[in-house]
């Protein structure tokens, strides 16, 4: 993204041939597929993958925390990339590096190798994505451009949305590793596609970039994660590595907003969030994205390992996730392209958080078809939701501001969703004890219980360990939801604090939706 979106989509190029037309935008289609449902499908797979790999499930976040925090970090290379390189040559290189990332995946028996894989597979995908939209745009003349626009908004959903779904499939029927294996062909197509039919751009502007100030930026949020996925490894607090990863973490900090201040094109302009709207979105999409992903990692990854259910179960419960999002976020992009996003943020939390407090209120047994309702109601407010607050964040913005404060909120939903992983299953890890600890207890209301359930389960002392854990996973999952169903409730109050900005943008409606398509997953 960045000004090259801008000129892009101020470009009328000469209309192409309809086999071309076709051929490059099934193949940037295919490499955007590809990156987002990785992202998903993935989730499934968590406990097959690491157990595989010979490692703790422990582990297991690291791989999919660590994908999201370099999504992130791969679009402020967007514009140094397409200047230095152009669009063209530089999506190639992304999709070759994807490539390279899934066959180090789908063959390595290695843990470090593997993660090393994800991590790169994630930066590229990141940088990947303004490349794609550049290169779509010059395609599509100024009055198609909201078709175009549309499809790319379907396109950004869906495949996150059908990842569980299809990423349970894969993993129950033929193996965690064809994930990675059928990106290959896919990956190959969509590099083939786009070397053979897209032709190279001229490139006559001098390409610059902050690299300290990315550099500081990849270092402090580094720090921040790390401190997530080694708390429950060592004790937050009390480990020695985790108090200086959060001085490091503290220190880069405060040099990343001192030297980016200071900067007229820094890595991460920091000058937006003098305005009320971008401050009340930034909250709010870092929030959301924190909440969603991180109880969704929790539902499918903890599901099978406390409940036991299969990876293709927890798919199929996830189905009409699948089914609703693209529909709502078919309708969240003709709304947003007219009206007043608070309405939509109101109405798309609140869906969310009736999602949440429904999840909260289950007990043992849990059936696959009884769990199966409340992601509907997730599918609907997930796809209106992050575009409501990209509109909100950039309400009123224009040009250089406006695309670079697309850029900040992007970075702040991915690393939402990255830091949200762990943070959210310490603390059902947290909750987790205390509730098996409190239904063993020998004194007070339990004991009766506890004393039958001793003489019921006598011959098999595993079994009832088994059974008070299992007890002990709802209590917390039902706690965890109802967390979450409060902070989407106080969220969609807090989208009511944005105003109504009285000088409007002077970009164009098309242009609007493209700088906001990049702060949708």
């Amino acid at each position: 993204m960045l000004r090259f979106l801008h000129r892009q989509l101020h470009t009328v190029s000469a209309h192409a041939a309809p086999g071309r037309f076709l051929a490059v935008n099934l193949a940037i289609g295919l490499g955007h597929f590809l990156v987002l449902f990785n992202g998903g499908a993935y989730l499934p797979m968590i406990p097959r993958v690491i157990a595989s790999l010979g490692r703790n499930m422990i582990y297991g976040d690291w791989t999919q925390d660590l994908y999201f925090l370099a999504l992130g970090l791969g679009l402020p290379l967007g514009r140094w990339v397409s200047q230095r390189f152009g669009d063209r040559n530089g999506l190639l290189f992304c999709l070759a590096a994807i490539f390279c990332a899934s066959l180090t995946n789908a063959t390595t028996r290695e843990y470090a190798p593997f993660l090393a894989a994800r991590i790169i597979a994630g930066l590229a995908g990141g940088l990947s994505i303004p490349l794609s939209l550049n290169i779509l745009l010059r395609h599509y003349h100024s009055d198609r451009r909201d078709h175009g626009l549309l499809l790319w908004g379907i396109a950004a959903i869906t495949p996150f949305a059908i990842g569980p779904f299809v990423g349970g499939w894969i993993d129950d029927a033929w193996g965690w590793r064809w994930l990675f294996i059928l990106n290959l062909p896919i990956l190959l197509l969509s590099f083939l596609g786009i070397w053979l039919w897209e032709a190279p751009e001229r490139r006559g502007e001098r390409p610059s970039m902050d690299w300290l100030g990315y550099a500081l930026l990849v270092v402090s949020l580094l720090s921040l994660e790390m401190i997530g996925n080694l708390g429950s490894k060592d004790d937050w607090w009390r480990s020695s590595e985790i108090r200086l990863l959060a001085g490091l973490g503290l220190v880069f900090s405060m040099a990343t907003i001192w030297w980016c201040r200071r900067q007229s094109l820094p890595a991460l302009d920091l000058g937006n969030f003098r305005y009320t709207n971008f401050r009340v979105a930034a909250v709010g999409v870092f929030l959301t994205a924190l909440v969603f992903q991180g109880t969704l990692a929790l539902l499918i990854v903890q599901y099978q390992l406390s409940f036991g259910y299969s990876a293709r179960a927890i798919g199929e419960i996830l189905l009409s996730l699948a089914i609703f999002a693209p529909v709502s976020a078919t309708f969240a992009h003709w709304y947003l392209g007219r009206y007043d996003p608070r309405p939509l943020a109101l109405a798309s939390l609140l869906l969310l958080a009736g999602a949440a407090f429904w999840l909260s209120s289950y007990d043992l047994p849990v059936s696959p078809s009884r769990i199966a309702e409340p992601p509907m109601l997730v599918g609907l407010g997930l796809g209106g939701a992050f575009g409501a607050w990209a509109r909100m964040g950039l309400w009123g913005l224009s040009g250089p501001a406006e695309q670079r404060a697309a850029v900040a909120l992007n970075l702040l939903r991915s690393t939402g969703q990255a830091l949200g992983i762990p943070l959210v299953a310490a603390l059902w890890e947290r909750r987790l004890d205390l509730h098996r600890h409190f239904l063993v207890e020998v004194q007070g209301s339990n004991l009766s219980f506890w004393q039958a359930a001793q003489r019921h389960f006598a011959h098999l002392p595993g079994l009832l360990a088994a059974s008070v854990r299992q007890h002990a996973a709802m209590l917390a999952f039902n706690e965890i939801f109802y967390l979450a169903g409060w902070v989407f409730l106080l969220l969609a109050l807090w989208s009511l604090l944005a105003r109504a900005p009285r000088v409007q943008s002077t970009e164009s409606a098309a242009e609007q939706t493209a700088i906001a398509e990049l702060v949708e997953p």
